[in-house]
């Protein structure tokens, strides 16, 4: 007698998984709608709140922000409710939506000195327009394939900071997987942006990423605008810096490539800490309220602590950051992928 196959996953672990999609969907939709009525509070939580934590979860767990980004729970609310053309997305094509998330994450980015964490009004017409953006390509496309895991300028940073997860989890999208993107970023063991695109115009914006995002976040925190700095200008300045960074730290990671070719792996998962830990380096002062005027703090131990703590809080996370992302081995995927159903790779593949 057939056995019956057993369910991807419990009652209890898909009401649980729903439970947490719905909170997270209703906290962003009240960031949102504070930006827009109250945008100081709203500036307060989207970027001394959410963003900060980000990161460090991307690094650890990026299969549990995939389950519950409301943006990507945005994205699949169509074929969820049937209403998805489900098109495939070819290989060629996924390379070209990985390009251009890199090129919107680079675009974003250095847009907050001058608007972005200024405005909240702005912020929230942009975060509203990627989420119409995101609802859009998921009336079209397959599933994950062309926001989550194509469009999406967080997937780049996802697939740069999540390449050896402390945590492996469940789906909680996919009951059945429809191979929507090939390979599944979710589910490959120690994907980076290299591994996963291999040609094609991704394939450069991969090695830019890799190569060159430690010198765009240092460049990014070398910006210093001063209020009277005419728009122009603070514009200039605001992508002079990041990109000028990101071009000396891409030189300085293929000079290395080319002379240790066969550790470019190693290399990869180096730069990828380096570029996570100088974030921390500037930002967990300021979160810790021990640097700056405590405006942006969460906790606030300004006071609390000697001021040579602010280096030891520094040297700290940058060295375990460091030793985690480069030094510790790992091949867990970011998600555990349920069975497949029937696939389309020729489609994927043309």
């Amino acid at each position: 007698m057939n056995q019956p196959v057993p369910a991807f996953m419990s009652t209890f672990e898909r009401r649980a998984w729903t439970a947490a999609q719905l909170l997270v969907f209703l906290i962003g939709a009240g960031i949102v709608l504070a930006l827009l009525v109250r945008p100081a509070l709203g500036l307060y939580l989207l970027w001394d709140v959410l963003i900060p934590v980000a990161p460090l979860l991307l690094v650890m767990a990026p299969g549990v922000w995939r389950n519950v980004c409301p943006l990507g729970t945005f994205s699949i609310l169509p074929a969820r409710m049937r209403l998805s053309r489900r098109r495939v997305v070819s290989r060629r094509w996924q390379s070209r939506l990985f390009a251009g998330a890199v090129g919107l994450l680079l675009l974003i980015v250095p847009l907050r000195h001058v608007v972005l964490d200024l405005y909240g009004v702005a912020t929230g017409i942009v975060l509203l327009a990627a989420a119409a953006l995101a609802l859009g390509l998921g009336v079209v496309f397959d599933w994950k394939s062309a926001w989550c895991s194509g469009l999406c300028p967080v997937y780049p940073v996802e697939l740069l900071y999540g390449s050896r997860p402390l945590l492996a989890v469940k789906n909680a999208h996919c009951s059945s997987c429809s191979s929507c993107v090939s390979p599944c970023r979710d589910s490959s063991p120690g994907a980076t942006p290299q591994t996963t695109l291999t040609t094609g115009a991704g394939r450069g914006a991969a090695i830019l990423l890799v190569g060159g995002f430690p010198g765009f976040v240092l460049g990014w925190y070398l910006v210093k605008l001063e209020p009277s700095t005419p728009l122009p200008t603070a514009l200039g300045t605001a992508y002079a810096h990041p990109l000028a960074g990101m071009l000396v730290s891409a030189l300085l990671y293929a000079g290395f490539a080319r002379l240790r070719p066969r550790a470019t792996g190693t290399l990869s998962h180096l730069f990828a800490a380096l570029a996570v830990a100088i974030y921390y380096w500037f930002k967990l002062p300021v979160m810790l309220g021990l640097e700056g005027d405590g405006s942006h703090a969460l906790p606030g131990l300004h006071g609390l602590l000697p001021d040579w703590s602010i280096w030891l809080v520094r040297i700290v996370s940058s060295v375990g950051l460091l030793l985690f992302l480069s030094v510790r081995s790992s091949r867990r995927g970011w998600q555990i992928r349920p069975a497949r159903r029937a696939t389309r790779r020729a489609a994927l593949n043309s």
